[in-house]
């Protein structure tokens, strides 16, 4: 089963995964977003993106980009990377994107950013 495979509902049956309410990340100081990201980002409504997939490209892409610049490069960004955590439990699959603190060579090392994108009803929730 690919990580696809997985609702939110499926993993908390078979994984065990509770959900809360919490405040993640709460001595987070805020940061001003670079005038080149608004300027990127306004740009691709210029772009004829038909597929889903350039659509969200066009958005994450830049905004990843951002975390590294703000990180000092100390991020790096993975595409399309394999992550076989567990293929028992079905943790299996290919990443659209992976943030980690380290050098952009294999092997994947912890601790890692996983962004996922779910659809309910039309609409896009995104979580971290």
């Amino acid at each position: 089963m690919a990580y696809s495979d997985f609702t939110l509902e499926k993993a908390a049956a078979v994984l065990g995964i509770t959900t809360q309410e919490a405040d993640l990340f709460p001595k987070l100081v805020p940061l001003s977003i670079p005038s080149w990201l608004n300027e990127t980002l306004g740009k691709r409504t210029q772009l004829a993106l038909i597929s889903e997939k350039a659509r969200s490209e066009f958005i994450i892409v830049p905004i990843l980009l951002t975390c590294r610049d703000l990180s000092q490069d100390s991020l790096a960004i993975f595409s399309g990377q394999r992550l076989d955590v567990d293929p028992a439990q079905g943790l299996i699959g290919e990443c659209d994107f992976i943030l980690a603190i380290a050098p952009p060579l294999p092997p994947l090392r912890s601790p890692i950013l996983t962004v996922v994108e779910a659809k309910k009803n039309g609409r896009c929730i995104m979580a971290v």
